[in-house]
């Protein structure tokens, strides 16, 4: 019990010292005084000012007491007045002057404080001066306002950091604005191409045309403007008269009071453009977390973030806590002298401490804290570090934040600012809604083309093609709607007027957000536009024409030798025949014995005659042997002659014969681009201004500037202005022209026309992209979509079915062309089996006539019918089986049964009848038939020694000849 009495005693002793320190405290407490100087209308800077004298004054350990002395300057601008006004305050011996604000040049403020040796503290933005100049005569001067060039340093940052724009407008409205951009006017100087800049200030008759400027001349869609809060609304409204707030516009303001211009309440479903601003960042934005149960006017001003309220507010509490460190040490407290005109007074001792207190203090170590994030203030008194907000003004919603060290991070995305979180996700983002993409192309096959029954359809129903595939699969995926948009090319670049057609030029006037097409990813054209990741690998070949493959001829075994060749073959056959012939029957030795029993035979006999002597001539060209040759040395030269000829024409015909036989592929006279380059015969190019012809004209590769030389310099040109006019030109030039072009579109069209074909290998390495404006934030998103495709295998599945030319090939059609290895085809030898089936016919009809001739000659002979005689020889002629055949028709009948005894009775009857008739002239037929006898008898012997001398001729010929 007693202890909870010692112990209720202590407290209350210790309660009794707290309170007692306190009172000391506050008593001895030093008092100072500060002046502040208001132009008319600047209530909320005022209330601000008061407000942080107040919480210093309620900081119990606070060791300052301060009392506030203010002044206001009238709107005339007057430097007099101000001057007095400045004396009226040091008089009143102030330690700290506070602005005035920009409105005029407050530079006879800092020089009066710089004198006298009085803090002077600026909270809003002046036109920096000459920092040499500043060091001389701004001493005392300390600006808690974001210094302009680190403000132009950090839209530098976002604008080319974050935003990603190389292109865009600049719009200024006073010279404040202009010091605050000036990085990126100095980006301007050295892009001109892509930069404008425009003062506003000097369309204040009509600021409409300046909009229809913008709108109409530059084609702009990224604006950057710098305006006062209050002309930012009518501003934009006016801007919105020329479609400039609509889809795909982006707006970048950059005054850090936009969000207090209204523009949120201005709001409307015509506000689709992309709009964005920036802010100081502070440390406590919404005062209505705080736990309060009145909310006083002060506190909506500084919830509103309104910069000059909360910079005045951070300038009283970083002179206090510098003041109170200097004043509160251990130095004599000495008061201001209050005079600025003496020319014997002298500077105030305890200011440049301050200051420079001003300059080192911390903010970890202010009490109350800052409103504003990083205040740092550098040597030349200027606030070097502050941090800023991006955000969307339209719907005070927070993107990302920036630092001094460049670095911008993204931020929560939480309505902040003097509305509930409620009434703050409410507020519709009319620039989210669903947007439709104008997407520009132009006709070019398998891409872009037009449906068969077009005339029919209407809008983008009536097109197909690979492009529009792949932009239905993008709206597909990404949720947008599109219309295209048809131009005539790709694009053209025109070195001298820096200008851009077809394609690229719609996307750089903003026409349209999406381009797509045969469009190949170029550095150049990557200056002016962005591009997504490629949806197509390609590169460059030459499209030439295909060679007509020659129709099979069946005779073409007579192409080694020139008509003219075989009827000199001929023609010399014959020639040699009859010589031979001539030689053989001058030639002594080619008379021979026809009866070797015979010693002085009173005949000679010479085989050599026409048949004998064409058939060794035939035999010897044909390369086969020959029974009969030549015995005499002239004759023998001759022959050896026309072996050397025919040697020399088989060998000549064979060698040419494997040759045509064996051509069976129809090469082109160009296999690669080397062929081309040095040669005239054969002009080539390509599309003129395209990506291939960049390709050429920029290589520092020996080949391709040789060939990009020599395309120059064809007469007619040989560049074209489509592809399609590249390929009608190959076709129609047969073999004299050859087109470069992208293998792409060279495929699809050999696909098509069976009578061109690639030449070469691939040259280079291309990609198609889609185009987009230059920073469009929807790239990423369409780079995404196309890498999906990519994956599931759609984009492999989209080419398959545009580029290949199903249920048709030209690959039917040179199957009667290219046989493999030494394959013969049919038609290729089809004459040699005529000329067999010739020769076999020749044959049969001619021995068809012998047969005839012989049935009559035997007929006459045997004294039987042409009838009997031919059935008894067709008879004879069917047993194959007999090799013999009688010398008497007679012989023939008896062997052949009733056929043959109906021919011998027919042939006693006509006998009979023949010898009835013939009585009176028996004696004279019989002594013919003794002289006939006795002749045939001599011949039989004849024949006898004529056959012997043959046999004996013919083994001496086998001695010294061989064959034909």
């Amino acid at each position: 019990m007693s202890s909870n009495i010692i112990w209720f005693y202590l407290c209350l002793l210790l309660i009794f010292n707290v309170i007692y320190i306190t009172h000391e405290l506050a008593e001895t407490r030093t008092t100072v005084k500060v002046g502040a100087l208001f132009f008319s209308g600047e209530d909320a800077q005022e209330l601000a000012f008061d407000e942080a004298i107040r919480q210093l004054n309620n900081q119990k350990l606070f060791e300052l007491q301060f009392e506030t002395i203010k002044r206001y300057v009238p709107n005339d601008d007057d430097s007099y007045v101000l001057q007095q006004l400045t004396c009226e305050l040091l008089a009143e011996e102030v330690i700290a002057l506070f602005g005035p604000s920009s409105k005029t040049t407050s530079d006879i403020v800092a020089l009066i404080a710089n004198n006298a040796g009085i803090p002077h503290i600026q909270y809003d933005w002046n036109i920096e001066i000459d920092l040499e100049q500043r060091k001389l005569n701004h001493q005392m001067s300390v600006s808690v306002a974001p210094s302009l060039q680190t403000m132009s340093r950090a839209y530098m940052d976002i604008i080319r950091k974050d935003f990603k724009w190389k292109k865009f407008m600049l719009l200024y409205e006073t010279p404040q604005g202009l010091a605050r951009i000036q990085d990126l006017m100095n980006l301007a100087t050295v892009e001109r191409d892509f930069i404008k800049i425009r003062n506003i200030a000097d369309y204040q008759d009509d600021v409409r045309v300046l909009w229809k400027e913008v709108e109409e001349d530059f084609h702009e869609q990224r604006l950057i403007m710098d305006c006062e809060p209050a002309s930012l609304v009518p501003l934009l409204n006016q801007a919105k008269e020329f479609r400039l707030l609509g889809p795909f516009r982006n707006w970048f303001l950059t005054n850090l009071d936009t969000h207090s211009s209204g523009l949120q309440m201005a709001n409307n479903p015509d506000f689709t453009s992309n709009i964005t601003s920036v802010r100081l960042k502070v440390v406590n934005p919404n005062p209505f977390e705080r736990k309060k149960t009145r909310i006083t006017e002060i506190d909506q001003i500084l919830g509103n973030q309104t910069m000059l309220p909360i910079l005045m507010f951070d300038a009283v509490i970083l002179f206090a806590n510098a003041a109170r460190n200097i004043i509160a040490s251990d130095r004599e407290y000495i008061a201001p002298s209050g005079r600025c005109d003496a020319e014997d007074s002298f500077p105030w001792v305890l200011g440049k401490y301050i200051v420079g207190e001003m300059k080192t203090i911390s903010e970890d170590d202010v009490e109350p804290p800052f409103k504003t994030e990083n205040m740092k203030i550098d040597e030349y008194g200027l606030r070097s570090d502050f941090n800023l907000e991006i955000y969307k003004p339209t719907i005070n919603e927070p993107l990302a934040s920036w630092s001094p060290d460049g670095e911008i991070l993204s931020a929560k995305r939480d309505p902040i600012g003097t509305t509930s979180s409620a009434a703050a996700a409410a507020v519709q983002d009319f620039a989210q809604t669903t947007r439709t993409f104008k997407v520009v192309t132009h006709i070019e096959e398998p891409y872009f083309m037009l449906k068969p029954d077009a005339e029919n359809l209407r809008g983008d129903d009536k097109y197909h093609g690979y492009a529009v595939d792949l932009i239905q699969k993008l709206s597909e995926m990404m949720e947008f709607d599109y219309e295209f948009v048809i131009v005539k090319t790709n694009g053209k670049f025109n070195p001298v007027t820096k200008e851009w057609d077809g394609i690229m030029r719609a996307l750089i006037d903003h026409r349209a957000q999406i381009g797509i097409c045969d469009l190949t990813i170029t550095q150049l054209r990557r200056k002016y536009v962005d591009f997504t990741v490629p949806f197509m690998q390609l590169g460059i070949s030459i499209l030439y024409y295909k060679p007509e493959p020659e129709v099979k001829d069946m005779f073409a075994f007579l192409q080694p030798f020139a008509n003219e060749v075989w009827m000199y073959v001929i023609l010399t056959q014959l020639v040699m025949t009859l010589a031979f012939v001539f030689m053989a029957r001058i030639s002594q030795h080619e008379w021979s014995n026809p009866n070797p029993l015979e010693e002085d035979p009173s005949e000679l006999e010479n085989v050599w005659r026409t048949r004998n002597a064409g058939w060794l001539m035939i035999g010897s060209i044909m390369q086969q042997g020959c029974d009969i040759l030549p015995r005499g040395a002239p004759m023998r030269i001759l022959t050896g002659m026309w072996w050397f000829f025919s040697l020399m024409m088989l060998n000549s015909y064979t060698a040419n014969l494997a040759a045509v036989l064996t051509s069976n592929k129809v090469k082109p006279s160009i296999e690669s681009l080397d062929d081309l380059i040095g040669q005239n015969e054969i002009k080539f190019g390509t599309l003129e201004g395209g990506s291939t012809s960049l390709f050429f004209s920029e290589s520092n590769e020996t080949n391709y500037h040789k060939a990009w030389n020599q395309m120059k310099s064809f007469e007619p040109s040989a560049f074209t202005k489509s592809n399609k006019e590249g390929v009608d030109r190959v076709i129609k030039g047969e073999g004299n022209y050859a087109f470069l072009m992208e293998t792409t579109s060279l495929t699809y069209n050999t696909e098509r026309h069976c009578e061109l074909q690639q030449i070469g290998e691939q040259i280079g390495e291309k990609h198609y992209g889609l185009a987009v404006p230059l920073g469009s934030d929807y790239r990423t998103n369409l780079s995404v979509s196309i890498l999906k495709l990519s994956e599931t295998n759609v984009l492999y599945e989209m080419r398959d079915r545009w580029w290949k030319r199903h249920n048709v090939s030209c690959g039917d059609d040179e199957a009667d062309v290219v046989v493999d290895g030494d394959e013969l085809s049919l038609m290729e030898l089809g004459g040699v089996f005529l000329v067999l089936v010739g020769g076999i016919l020749a044959a049969i009809i001619i021995g068809l006539i012998e047969f005839l001739w012989n049935v009559q000659q035997v007929a006459v002979t045997e004294k039987v019918t042409p009838g009997e005689a031919f059935k008894a020889e067709l008879i004879f002629a069917l047993k194959f089986w007999i090799t013999k055949k009688p010398n008497r028709i007679s012989t023939i009948t008896t062997n052949n049964g009733d056929n043959a005894s109906r021919v011998s009775r027919s042939t006693s009857r006509r006998s009979s009848s023949q010898s009835k008739q013939s009585k009176q002239s028996k004696q004279s037929k019989q002594s013919k038939h003794s002289k006939h006898s006795k002749l045939s008898k001599r011949s039989k012997r004849s024949k006898r020694s004529r056959s012997r001398s043959r046999s004996h001729s013919k083994s001496r010929s086998k001695k010294y000849s061989t064959e034909c």
